[in-house]
Protein backbone atom coordinates (compact mmCIF):
# COMPACT_ATOMS: atom_id res chain seq x y z
CA UNK A 1 0.00 0.00 0.00
CA UNK A 2 1.45 3.28 -1.18
CA UNK A 3 1.67 6.12 1.24
CA UNK A 4 -0.08 9.35 0.05
CA UNK A 5 1.72 12.55 0.53
CA UNK A 6 0.22 15.56 2.26
CA UNK A 7 -0.18 17.36 -1.05
CA UNK A 8 -2.20 14.50 -2.52
CA UNK A 9 -4.48 14.38 0.54
CA UNK A 10 -5.18 18.12 0.36
CA UNK A 11 -5.81 17.96 -3.37
CA UNK A 12 -8.33 15.17 -2.91
CA UNK A 13 -10.17 17.25 -0.29
CA UNK A 14 -10.32 20.21 -2.61
CA UNK A 15 -11.67 18.10 -5.43
CA UNK A 16 -14.31 16.62 -3.12
CA UNK A 17 -15.48 20.10 -2.02
CA UNK A 18 -15.61 21.31 -5.63
CA UNK A 19 -17.65 18.27 -6.60
CA UNK A 20 -20.14 18.81 -3.78
CA UNK A 21 -20.56 22.52 -4.59
CA UNK A 22 -21.27 21.73 -8.24
CA UNK A 23 -23.75 19.07 -7.18
CA UNK A 24 -26.09 21.51 -5.35
CA UNK A 25 -25.17 24.82 -7.04
CA UNK A 26 -26.60 26.68 -10.02
CA UNK A 27 -25.38 26.20 -13.50
CA UNK A 28 -25.47 29.85 -14.58
CA UNK A 29 -26.54 33.22 -13.14
CA UNK A 30 -27.90 35.83 -15.55
CA UNK A 31 -29.05 39.39 -14.83
CA UNK A 32 -31.91 41.19 -16.62
CA UNK A 33 -30.59 44.62 -17.55
CA UNK A 34 -34.05 46.13 -18.04
CA UNK A 35 -35.25 44.99 -14.60
CA UNK A 36 -32.03 46.26 -13.03
CA UNK A 37 -32.44 49.64 -14.74
CA UNK A 38 -36.10 49.84 -13.67
CA UNK A 39 -35.14 49.14 -10.07
CA UNK A 40 -32.33 51.70 -10.03
CA UNK A 41 -34.40 54.48 -11.66
CA UNK A 42 -37.86 53.73 -10.20
CA UNK A 43 -37.52 55.01 -6.63
CA UNK A 44 -39.84 58.01 -7.21
CA UNK A 45 -42.34 55.86 -9.05
CA UNK A 46 -42.53 53.35 -6.22
CA UNK A 47 -42.82 56.19 -3.70
CA UNK A 48 -45.83 57.63 -5.59
CA UNK A 49 -47.38 54.16 -5.71
CA UNK A 50 -46.99 53.81 -1.94
CA UNK A 51 -48.61 57.23 -1.44
CA UNK A 52 -51.57 56.32 -3.64
CA UNK A 53 -51.96 53.03 -1.83
CA UNK A 54 -51.92 54.81 1.54
CA UNK A 55 -54.52 57.33 0.34
CA UNK A 56 -56.79 54.55 -0.94
CA UNK A 57 -56.45 52.75 2.39
CA UNK A 58 -57.35 55.91 4.32
CA UNK A 59 -60.34 56.56 2.06
CA UNK A 60 -61.60 53.04 2.63
CA UNK A 61 -61.21 53.43 6.39
CA UNK A 62 -63.12 56.74 6.30
CA UNK A 63 -65.89 55.15 4.26
CA UNK A 64 -66.22 52.28 6.74
CA UNK A 65 -66.19 54.75 9.65
CA UNK A 66 -68.96 56.84 8.06
CA UNK A 67 -71.04 53.71 7.50
CA UNK A 68 -70.62 52.74 11.15
CA UNK A 69 -71.57 56.26 12.30
CA UNK A 70 -74.71 56.22 10.13
CA UNK A 71 -75.68 52.86 11.59
CA UNK A 72 -75.27 54.23 15.11
CA UNK A 73 -77.32 57.34 14.26
CA UNK A 74 -80.11 55.21 12.76
CA UNK A 75 -80.13 52.98 15.83
CA UNK A 76 -80.30 56.01 18.16
CA UNK A 77 -83.12 57.58 16.14
CA UNK A 78 -85.00 54.29 16.19
CA UNK A 79 -84.70 54.06 19.98
CA UNK A 80 -85.76 57.72 20.39
CA UNK A 81 -88.74 57.17 18.08
CA UNK A 82 -89.84 54.09 20.03
CA UNK A 83 -89.56 55.99 23.33
CA UNK A 84 -91.51 58.97 21.95
CA UNK A 85 -94.18 56.64 20.58
CA UNK A 86 -94.45 55.00 23.98
CA UNK A 87 -94.81 58.34 25.78
CA UNK A 88 -97.33 59.50 23.16
CA UNK A 89 -99.46 56.40 23.74
CA UNK A 90 -99.28 57.00 27.50
CA UNK A 91 -100.32 60.63 27.02
CA UNK A 92 -103.23 59.55 24.79
CA UNK A 93 -104.39 57.11 27.46
CA UNK A 94 -104.09 59.87 30.06
CA UNK A 95 -106.06 62.25 27.85
CA UNK A 96 -108.80 59.62 27.43
CA UNK A 97 -108.98 59.22 31.21
CA UNK A 98 -109.24 62.99 31.65
CA UNK A 99 -112.05 63.17 29.08
CA UNK A 100 -113.90 60.38 30.87
CA UNK A 101 -113.47 62.20 34.18
CA UNK A 102 -114.76 65.43 32.65
CA UNK A 103 -117.79 63.65 31.23
CA UNK A 104 -118.53 62.14 34.65
CA UNK A 105 -118.25 65.56 36.29
CA UNK A 106 -120.56 67.21 33.75
CA UNK A 107 -123.12 64.41 34.08
CA UNK A 108 -123.06 64.77 37.88
CA UNK A 109 -123.45 68.53 37.61
CA UNK A 110 -126.46 68.14 35.32
CA UNK A 111 -128.09 65.73 37.76
CA UNK A 112 -127.49 68.09 40.70
CA UNK A 113 -128.88 71.18 38.98
CA UNK A 114 -131.20 71.66 36.03
CA UNK A 115 -130.45 75.36 35.82
CA UNK A 116 -128.80 76.47 32.58
CA UNK A 117 -127.11 79.75 31.84
CA UNK A 118 -128.64 81.74 29.02
CA UNK A 119 -126.15 84.60 28.98
CA UNK A 120 -126.11 88.05 30.45
CA UNK A 121 -129.44 89.26 29.12
CA UNK A 122 -129.56 92.20 31.50
CA UNK A 123 -131.70 94.38 29.24
CA UNK A 124 -134.37 91.70 28.78
CA UNK A 125 -134.41 90.97 32.52
CA UNK A 126 -134.84 94.69 33.32
CA UNK A 127 -137.70 94.92 30.78
CA UNK A 128 -139.37 91.88 32.37
CA UNK A 129 -139.21 93.40 35.81
CA UNK A 130 -135.93 91.94 36.97
CA UNK A 131 -135.20 88.84 39.08
CA UNK A 132 -133.01 87.73 41.94
CA UNK A 133 -129.97 87.45 39.67
CA UNK A 134 -129.95 91.16 38.88
CA UNK A 135 -127.72 91.81 41.89
CA UNK A 136 -124.89 89.67 40.43
CA UNK A 137 -121.90 91.70 39.20
CA UNK A 138 -120.22 90.75 35.92
CA UNK A 139 -116.69 89.33 35.92
CA UNK A 140 -115.15 92.08 33.77
CA UNK A 141 -115.93 95.59 34.91
CA UNK A 142 -115.28 98.30 32.39
CA UNK A 143 -116.74 101.75 32.27
CA UNK A 144 -116.24 104.51 29.72
CA UNK A 145 -117.22 108.10 30.31
CA UNK A 146 -117.04 110.64 27.53
CA UNK A 147 -117.16 114.33 28.33
CA UNK A 148 -117.02 117.07 25.76
CA UNK A 149 -115.52 120.41 26.73
CA UNK A 150 -114.43 122.79 24.02
CA UNK A 151 -114.17 120.10 21.33
CA UNK A 152 -112.07 117.80 23.59
CA UNK A 153 -112.89 114.18 24.56
CA UNK A 154 -111.67 112.27 27.63
CA UNK A 155 -112.14 108.53 28.25
CA UNK A 156 -111.83 106.89 31.68
CA UNK A 157 -111.52 103.11 32.02
CA UNK A 158 -111.82 101.53 35.43
CA UNK A 159 -109.43 98.73 36.39
CA UNK A 160 -110.56 95.15 37.10
CA UNK A 161 -111.75 94.82 40.69
CA UNK A 162 -112.10 91.60 42.65
CA UNK A 163 -115.56 90.16 42.12
CA UNK A 164 -117.16 88.47 45.09
CA UNK A 165 -119.63 86.63 42.88
CA UNK A 166 -116.95 84.87 40.75
CA UNK A 167 -117.58 81.46 42.35
CA UNK A 168 -121.30 81.90 41.89
CA UNK A 169 -120.90 82.65 38.18
CA UNK A 170 -118.54 79.68 37.82
CA UNK A 171 -121.13 77.36 39.38
CA UNK A 172 -123.76 78.69 36.99
CA UNK A 173 -121.45 77.70 34.09
CA UNK A 174 -120.79 74.22 35.58
CA UNK A 175 -117.13 75.10 36.25
CA UNK A 176 -115.36 73.73 39.32
CA UNK A 177 -112.62 76.09 40.47
CA UNK A 178 -110.96 73.55 42.79
CA UNK A 179 -110.01 71.42 39.76
CA UNK A 180 -108.74 74.31 37.61
CA UNK A 181 -105.10 73.98 38.70
CA UNK A 182 -105.10 70.21 38.17
CA UNK A 183 -106.57 70.51 34.67
CA UNK A 184 -104.05 73.25 33.80
CA UNK A 185 -101.12 71.08 34.96
CA UNK A 186 -102.38 68.10 32.97
CA UNK A 187 -102.78 70.26 29.86
CA UNK A 188 -99.21 71.60 30.18
CA UNK A 189 -97.79 68.07 30.62
CA UNK A 190 -99.75 66.83 27.63
CA UNK A 191 -98.49 69.71 25.46
CA UNK A 192 -94.90 69.09 26.61
CA UNK A 193 -95.09 65.39 25.73
CA UNK A 194 -96.57 66.17 22.34
CA UNK A 195 -93.78 68.68 21.66
CA UNK A 196 -91.17 66.05 22.57
CA UNK A 197 -92.89 63.58 20.27
CA UNK A 198 -92.66 66.04 17.37
CA UNK A 199 -88.98 66.63 18.16
CA UNK A 200 -89.30 70.35 18.80
CA UNK A 201 -87.01 70.35 21.84
CA UNK A 202 -84.39 68.00 20.38
CA UNK A 203 -81.18 69.74 19.32
CA UNK A 204 -79.71 68.73 16.01
CA UNK A 205 -76.37 67.06 16.37
CA UNK A 206 -73.57 68.64 14.43
CA UNK A 207 -71.69 66.29 12.15
CA UNK A 208 -67.98 66.12 13.09
CA UNK A 209 -65.67 67.59 10.48
CA UNK A 210 -63.41 65.01 8.84
CA UNK A 211 -59.77 66.06 8.74
CA UNK A 212 -58.33 65.96 5.21
CA UNK A 213 -55.39 63.61 4.74
CA UNK A 214 -52.15 65.11 3.52
CA UNK A 215 -48.43 64.39 3.64
CA UNK A 216 -46.05 66.59 5.57
CA UNK A 217 -43.80 68.89 3.60
CA UNK A 218 -40.03 68.72 3.75
CA UNK A 219 -39.79 71.70 6.11
CA UNK A 220 -42.45 70.26 8.44
CA UNK A 221 -40.64 66.94 8.63
CA UNK A 222 -37.39 68.78 9.34
CA UNK A 223 -39.01 70.77 12.17
CA UNK A 224 -40.56 67.63 13.69
CA UNK A 225 -37.24 65.79 13.51
CA UNK A 226 -35.48 68.72 15.16
CA UNK A 227 -38.04 68.76 18.00
CA UNK A 228 -37.63 64.99 18.48
CA UNK A 229 -33.83 65.34 18.67
CA UNK A 230 -34.14 68.18 21.20
CA UNK A 231 -36.41 66.04 23.37
CA UNK A 232 -33.93 63.17 23.24
CA UNK A 233 -31.09 65.46 24.31
CA UNK A 234 -33.10 66.79 27.24
CA UNK A 235 -33.69 63.27 28.50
Amino acid sequence: MAVHTNRQILTRGKNYATKQSKKFGTDEVTFDKDSRLDYLTGFHKRKVQRQKKAQEFNKEQDRLRRIEERQKVRQERKEIMEEQLKTFKESMNLEAEIEDAKKGDTDGAKVESDDSWHGFDSEEEEANGGSDDNDVKPILKKGAVTEIYDDSTTVEVESLEPNDNFEYLANLNNVKLEKAEKVLTQSINRATKYAKFLGVDDKQKKKPKVKKFRYLTKNERRVNQRKANDNKRRR
